[in-house]
């Protein structure tokens, strides 16, 4: 059986003069049965008891002024009048005292919050109680710190039952004991849309509602509510758009329907601008965005769904916005293999994961490139005979099949042609940081010690002479990153297989290339981690945290929404 414990700050006793002596006031509340009560709070304890509601335990908090004699003529302190009083309606009484002082700042009250907590949560100690509490007493403030320490409770177990306050009209000398447990009770309702808001989930406006009777159109509200937490939490997409066009159009209704006159809809009324504020993209524009679901999802710590969402949706997202389009020829290959595939994925992630280049054309290039600058514009370099475009033409009808070419390529033109520079003038190399040399930039950085060793032009010259000489022509291609093809497959190494689909005419882009395949570098990294996560592997991806994982999907995303091709 659940216990009932009351928690109560405690009013100071009231006195009046009569006949030049002091007598304690009395007070009449219409709702209390018997005698008139003597003490503000006793009322909150005798309509308790009428109600048959036991109470195990009462917790009272209680400031200087109560725990000091009542005055001059009656030596008892005004808790100790309380106590006396408790005996007459609950003999022997179980009560819990702590001291509130009055005087402590915002931080030390919050302590004292706290502690009178662990005093009644060491009470509750996993069994079901009932929190009852009363409102009427104390400062101005302890309203706020008795909710305060109520919903603290209620977040750890409690369930809360009567909220109470003694509503005294010093006029009529009556009052009533009034609850205000619907009051209270906004706190859970704005607690819920928050939840609702922030993280997508209906919990605690399920609670809220769970005793209340509402309308159809708030009903229809909230389960589309649901529905979309649901979907969210499944993260089935089909699913999920059906629920944000479901919560888009009973938004709307229960805007055009809601009554004025029904408190619970005149309630959420209020609280509806912060929902659309926040699901303004999702909600108020039917037409399915990806971007904008995965960012809704990023934003409001759905990280799963959003890399679930973005592994499977971007190359869908690509195709339909045109980023890449197909001939007939090939879209009509694509559609029969998708046809025949038994995890019925769509067409561009389908081409994304299965379909594989033929031959592996950029590698190719590059060996070929490796080896023309190793055999070829080196030997001519050091004859002091270079021509580059004489070389690139000669390159060009090797990388002709790749479709590749080297001769327009500017960056590679200008370190080769300093290189054969200082070959020729090697005083270039007395000063190092020369923008003249910038090209080689790299080349200068891998040999800096020993370049650093020496000062004269020649002896630098002769350290690069035989670097060039010996060096492997793997190394040769990254001192010298000027061709377009070395570069792409170095700084987007995950994008590489969708580089060799680009060049066989599998598909083509509507966007510059570089840009294209940044964005599916992005793409095969998050893809990485979605892996890693789906499969509990041990070892890390790229991202070690969700902040960091986060931020780069966020600006995937971004990036993908700043390239979006011209109608």
């Amino acid at each position: 059986m659940a216990k009932n414990i009351l928690l109560l700050f405690l009013s100071p006793v009231k006195t009046v003069k009569f006949e030049g002596k002091i007598n304690i006031s009395e007070a009449y509340y219409k709702n209390v049965a018997g005698e008139k009560t003597k003490t503000t709070n006793e009322s909150a304890v005798r309509y308790l008891l009428q109600k048959n509601i036991p109470l195990d335990k009462i917790f009272i908090l209680t400031s200087k002024k109560v725990r000091q004699p009542i005055s001059a003529e009656e030596p008892r302190s005004h808790l100790e009048f309380f106590l006396e009083r408790l005996e007459k309606f609950l003999p022997c009484a179980d009560c819990s005292i702590y001291k509130y002082d009055e005087k402590k700042s915002g931080d030390e009250s919050l302590k004292d919050v706290a502690e009178m907590a662990r005093l009644i949560q060491d009470f509750a100690a996993g069994e079901e109680v009932n929190l009852h509490v009363d409102l009427t007493g104390g400062m101005r403030h302890i309203s706020m710190i008795m909710l305060e320490l109520t919903r603290l409770l209620e977040y750890s177990g409690l369930k809360v039952g009567s909220v109470l306050y003694s509503n005294y009209d010093s006029e009529t000398k009556t009052g009533n004991v009034e609850e205000l447990k619907n009051v209270y009770n906004l706190f859970q309702l704005i607690a819920g849309v928050e939840e609702f808001v922030n993280f997508g989930s209906v919990k605690a406006l399920k609670i809220y509602y769970d005793a209340e009777k509402i309308s159809e159109p708030l009903k229809k509200l909230l389960d589309a509510m649901e529905n979309f937490a649901e979907a969210i939490k499944l993260c089935h997409y089909g699913q999920f758009l059906g629920a944000i066009e479901s919560l888009h159009d009973n938004l709307r209704n229960f805007e055009e329907k809601l009554s004025a006159d029904d408190v619970q809809d005149t309630l959420m009324a209020q609280l509806i601008g912060r929902i659309r504020k926040d699901y303004q993209e999702l909600i108020f524009n039917r037409e399915r965005d990806d971007l904008e679901i995965i960012r809704w999802c990023l934003e409001h710590d759905y990280i799963q769904q959003a890399l679930t969402l973005y592994t499977e949706r971007i190359p869908e997202y690509l195709g339909e916005k045109k980023f890449l389009s197909q001939s007939e020829a090939e879209e009509k290959l694509l559609t029969d293999a998708v046809k025949n595939d038994d995890m019925g994925r769509k067409r561009f992630f389908y081409l994304f994961s299965e379909i594989t280049p033929q031959e592996n054309h950029l590698e190719k290039a590059l060996i070929k490139y490796q080896r023309s600058l190793k055999n070829d514009a080196w030997i001519a370099i050091r004859k002091k005979k270079f021509d580059f475009n004489a070389w690139a033409d000669k390159l060009d009808e090797n990388l002709a099949a790749q479709n590749i070419s080297v001769k327009n390529e500017p960056r590679l033109r200008s370190q080769l042609e300093i290189l054969a520079k200082i070959i020729q003038e090697p005083k270039l190399l007395l000063d190092l940081k020369s923008p003249e040399l910038e090209p080689l930039n790299k080349l200068l950085a891998e040999l800096s010690a020993d370049l650093n060793k020496v000062k004269r032009g020649f002896e630098r010259q002769k350290i690069i002479i035989n670097f060039m000489t010996v060096a492997p022509v793997s190394t040769l291609s990254k001192v010298f990153d000027g061709a377009r093809f070395v570069m792409l497959m170095s700084k987007y190494p995950h994008a590489r297989k969708i580089h060799e689909l680009l060049v066989e005419k599998i598909f083509d882009i509507n966007i510059p290339e570089e840009k294209f395949l940044s964005i599916v570098e992005k793409y095969f990294l998050i893809k990485i981690e979605r892996n890693h996560s789906n499969h509990a592997h041990e070892k890390f991806g790229e991202f070690t945290t969700t902040k960091s994982l986060r931020k780069f999907m966020l600006a995937a995303v971004e990036e993908v929404k700043e390239n979006l091709p011209a109608d």
